[in-house]
């Protein structure tokens, strides 16, 4: 059956490992013994060895590519010279899967512990009286550990290396919120106890790990790429399907009949997939965040075990977590991003003859990748992107360190001043003598701080029990929790019943039939410019970067058939919901091509929607952290889609010559003749794909590219 689908193969050899002999201590080489660990490979040695010079550094490397003993190794040997390390994971479940690998110590003395979410008060009580040499912990967490940081004065004092595994994860805009925690940790332990914090860090392979890390932490990196691991035989397949690619994804994985992890990029398709499974008779089981923790272990038990043979994940399972071997990795679309196709596909292969299959969607980019396979098998990885200035964070983070520690008469610089004064009059800050310090209001504040948002979320409650199940930022939610709308959860539809923007909460009721559909936002935007910051010449025009004001208007909704995506029904609302913010833009006027060009307007639509849809190539963004929309007077604005802007169209505007000769080669090389999904038509479009005109958008980009 898979040859049905005429797929594209290659196969990359295996891979020799080269080893290093690198002296280990007598606890570490006994561990590691155990583990079947006799020779250090080589990238793991050099990083070991510019961690003892008292450098901070980045080890990139492939899943599976032994970057953790690089972190390992000086926590342990630190632990028994006394000094305290932190690891900082990107998700409890893989800073859980990764206590096992320091538990082996305890015997030697070396005491680790995890304190997160998950951790019971009493347990986390023990810890702060008596705390180990080595804690496990995330990032949201270290931000309440900051503002309680008198009960970890113990810890604290003696800390000497922070690690930061998976240093990738911290992109946009929660690694803005990332960069200002480490400002803040990196200035209590100065300041309260005269100590330099060390910073180790993992990566998947990235283009720009170095500086990404030195943006992120605010100090200079050593690189080491980790390129000396083995790797066994691996066969590559790219198939773009006839009918619906996650119904493909599907049959596949089935027809292969080997143990597999199939990878959708949404809470949605995830759960939409599992939906279809049941009908197809395939054994499929759904794994997503949001999960409750105890269903979250069990699944991830039960397919170790191979009591599940196919998984459906998102990128939950993108990580290292140790679900043991798998034999195949199907990607239900392309990820985004080459570093993200690298990753997911590391899953599996590890014991034998791996498989990687790339089931193209009809969508520009999925099909620029089957279209130039070699890009997708051996292309450059993107870059990560971040703003750690993004001012709602900054000021949010301000704030918080004034909780930290007051903050003294030489912090406060001009950029400071300003936002303390901010502060100041909201009386969530007040002034003692020379001294700045939090009120009761500000520390309340403090505490809600989401990291994973730059602006206000939605609440979600049960209607039926009236108890809470999730929050949504605000930006989505007014595209996903409408009145009306039909909301996955957890493997469960419910139908929004309200979504009152006042009390910035959505009441949910469950669906108790089948659901065959799903629905989807109609909306209109507009965009004022605030502020030019930037500008350059660009293919024969002005190309613009700046603070934008965007106001999005949801005003009503239609409804799709869930296998085919087939419009059911559509729905205006009385009164649209709308949501206003500020955030960083590129803009591009092109009116000297208005007259020039028939129905120029549907035009530059077309050629917004292809443009947008390349980005995540050159920026390694979510195509959800980017916005556009163009007016039939010649202008058209890609900005970010969060409040105050998280870094995506700062990388766009340095490199949008690129963009417009993907786009153009993108509509060019489709055969359709007026357009279709592997084009111009985008399912985000809040139009719902109306005004588009595909020949028009390609003169648009051969006009820009002949200068």
């Amino acid at each position: 059956m898979l040859e049905d689908y005429h797929p594209i193969e290659e196969i990359e050899p295996a891979r020799e490992a080269q080893y290093s002999d690198f002296p280990l201590s007598s606890t570490i080489k006994n561990v590691f013994a155990s583990r079947g660990i006799e020779h250090l490979y080589r990238h793991q040695a050099e990083g070991i060895l510019q961690v003892q010079e008292g450098k901070n550094v980045v080890v990139v490397a492939p899943t599976a590519g032994g970057k953790s003993e690089v972190f390992i190794v000086p926590a342990v040997d630190g632990a028994v010279n006394g000094e305290n390390t932190l690891l900082l994971y990107p998700t409890k479940a893989l800073a859980r899967d990764q206590h096992l690998r320091f538990s082996e110590f305890a015997l030697y003395g070396v005491r680790t512990e995890t304190y997160d979410g998950d951790t019971a008060q009493g347990k986390r009580e023990k810890i702060r009286a008596n705390p180990p040499q080595i804690i496990i912990s995330n990032m949201d967490m270290l931000h309440f550990i900051l503002l309680n940081n008198r009960l970890f004065t113990k810890f604290f004092e003696k800390l000497k290396y922070v690690v930061l595994d998976e240093v990738h994860t911290y992109s946009g805009i929660f690694g803005a919120h990332a960069s200002n925690v480490l400002w803040r940790l990196k200035r209590l332990i100065k300041k309260k106890f005269n100590r330099d914090i060390q910073f180790i860090a993992t990566s998947a392979t990235v283009g720009n790990a170095k500086e990404f890390c030195e943006g992120l932490c605010g100090e200079e990196f050593v690189l080491v790429e980790g390129n000396s691991s083995p790797r066994s035989e691996f066969h590559h397949l790219l198939v773009s399907p006839s009918e619906s690619y996650s119904v493909a994804a599907l049959r596949i994985a089935d027809e292969l009949g080997r143990k597999a992890l199939i990878f959708g990029n949404s809470h949605s398709l995830v759960e939409r997939m599992g939906l279809m499974a049941s009908r197809m008779n395939i054994p499929l089981a759904v794994y997503r965040s949001g999960l409750r923790q105890g269903d979250r272990r069990r699944i991830e038990s039960d397919f170790k075990a191979g009591r599940i043979k196919y998984l459906a994940t998102t990128s939950a399972l993108e990580l290292g977590i140790d679900i043991g071997n798998t034999d195949v990795v199907v990607l239900a679309g392309f990820p985004g991003t080459i570093t993200r196709v690298r990753q997911r596909i590391g899953r599996c292969g590890r014991k034998g003859k791996g498989y990687g299959i790339f089931v193209a969607k009809e969508s520009p980019l999925d099909q620029y990748y089957i279209e130039n396979k070699d890009e997708y098998l051996h292309g450059e990885p993107e870059n990560c992107y971040i703003n750690p200035k993004n001012e709602n964070v900054r000021k949010l983070h301000t704030l918080s360190a004034a909780k930290d520690l007051m903050f003294s008469p030489e912090e406060v610089n001009e950029e400071t001043l300003k936002i303390i004064e901010s502060l100041e009059e909201e009386e969530l800050l007040k002034k003692w003598g020379n001294f700045y310090s939090i009120t009761k209001e500000g520390a309340m504040r403090a505490r809600l701080i989401n990291l994973r948002s730059a602006g206000a979320s939605v609440k979600i409650y049960n209607s039926e029990n009236e108890k809470r199940i999730g929050e949504r930022g605000i930006g989505m939610a007014i595209k996903e929790l409408f009145e009306g709308a039909i909301y996955l959860h957890g493997g469960r539809a419910y139908l929004s019943k309200k979504l009152d923007l006042e009390k910035m909460e959505a009441w949910v009721e469950p669906m108790d039939r089948q659901v065959e559909e799903y629905t989807s936002a109609l909306s209109n935007k507009s965009a004022e410019v605030v502020e030019e910051l930037a500008s350059r010449e660009c293919l024969g025009h002005k190309l613009f970067f700046g603070k934008v004001h965007i106001t999005e208007e949801v005003y009503g909704f239609i409804i799709k058939d869930v296998f085919g995506a087939t419009k059911i029904a559509e729905h205006t609302f009385e009164t649209p919901y709308i949501y206003e913010y500020d955030t960083y833009a590129l803009w591009l006027d092109v009116e000297d091509m208005v007259y020039d060009i028939p129905e120029f307007g549907d035009g530059l639509h077309a050629f917004e929607h292809v443009s947008i849809s390349m980005m995540p190539a050159i920026t390694g963004a979510d195509p959800k952290e980017l916005g556009g929309l163009s007016y039939p007077s010649g202008r058209m604005y890609v900005y970010d889609s969060v409040e105050d802007g998280n870094g995506v169209t700062q990388v766009v505007f340095s490199k949008f010559e690129k963009i417009v000769q993907m786009t153009k080669d993108r509509l060019e090389k489709c055969d359709c003749e007026k357009g279709c999904p592997k084009c111009i038509l985008d399912p985000m479009c809040g139009n719902d794909n109306r005004y588009l005109n595909k020949e028009s958008g390609k003169l648009i980009a051969e006009k820009l590219l002949k200068g």
